[in-house]
């Protein structure tokens, strides 16, 4: 299985690339990493999850440095994106 690092592009959650789109409708667990990226502020996580049809899970600061192993626990039997 696969861990996938995302993009969103710059503007909104309608600028990810294809590629990354398809990797997020394959994916089980979804993760908004909202710790360094701008753009977690700008977007509306509910219309994030309405676009891409799945439950978004959002990443904090503490998940993302202290909890990190969480982000990982199903990469080995699932796909999972940040």
């Amino acid at each position: 299985m696969v861990f996938y690092l995302i993009g969103l592009g710059l503007g909104d959650g309608e600028d990810i690339t294809l590629k990354g789109l398809n990797a997020v409708r394959r994916c089980v667990r979804i993760y908004l990493e909202a710790y360094t990226s701008i753009l977690s502020y700008a977007l509306d996580k509910s219309k994030l999850e309405q676009l891409y049809g799945k439950h978004i899970i959002v990443a904090d600061r503490e998940l993302v440095e202290q909890r990190s192993d969480e982000l990982f626990a199903d990469a080995d039997t699932a796909d999972v994106c940040l």
